[in-house]
């Protein structure tokens, strides 16, 4: 890789050292970015969000080292960028059935809505806070740093000394345990 990008107005400069694997990385971001950014905005449809996946996947990219080199880099740039945004999109989703009650509940209460309703809402949210706490400690800690912590699984599973494969079956049991209140049915489960 003789060739040297120019960036910013600075002849000679490559990201990193163009003659590392790191380097090889930075620049296909550089020369790539635009398609990059929408490849990740057409998925999540947030132009801010499409950056920041971008920056994540540039970022742990750079931390990966991997073993064996990668053929097609530029294609596997997308392929990580394009997986990242797919998760990015997979959990708005759920953090957009989980969430919103409560946020449109405590935060900003309908005032068109009838005091039953409001009431009905405040008891749901009581209900799901409720069946949160008598989930067993280690499946709560790993739920509350999921959703309020804004955690990975893997680091998650890091921070509790367990395989990111307990942490996933931890977030399915608590999101089973909340489904009565996800769905909007506010009857206790069996």
């Amino acid at each position: 890789m003789s060739e040297q990008l120019s960036y910013a107005g600075c002849p000679g400069w490559t990201p990193m050292g163009a003659d590392t694997e790191d380097g090889l990385v930075g620049q296909i971001f550089v020369t790539h970015r635009r398609a990059l950014v929408g490849l990740a905005m057409r998925i999540l449809g947030c132009p801010c969000r499409a950056e920041d996946v971008v920056q994540d996947a540039y970022i742990k990219l750079c931390d990966a080292r991997s073993a064996c080199p990668v053929r097609h880099p530029a294609s596997y740039v997308m392929q990580v960028v394009r997986n990242l945004a797919l998760d990015g999109y997979r959990r708005q989703q759920i953090e957009n059935r989980v969430f919103t009650v409560e946020d449109e509940a405590i935060d900003m209460p309908d005032r068109a809505a009838s005091p039953e309703a409001q009431v009905t809402a405040r008891q749901m949210i009581g209900g799901m806070l409720d069946r949160l706490k008598t989930l067993p400690e280690r499946t709560r800690t790993v739920f509350e740093m999921y959703y309020f912590q804004d955690c990975t699984q893997r680091e998650i599973a890091q921070s509790l000394g367990v395989s990111t494969t307990l942490v996933n079956f931890m977030m399915q049991d608590a999101r089973q345990a909340l489904t009565p209140w996800i769905s909007g049915t506010t009857e206790e489960p069996a």
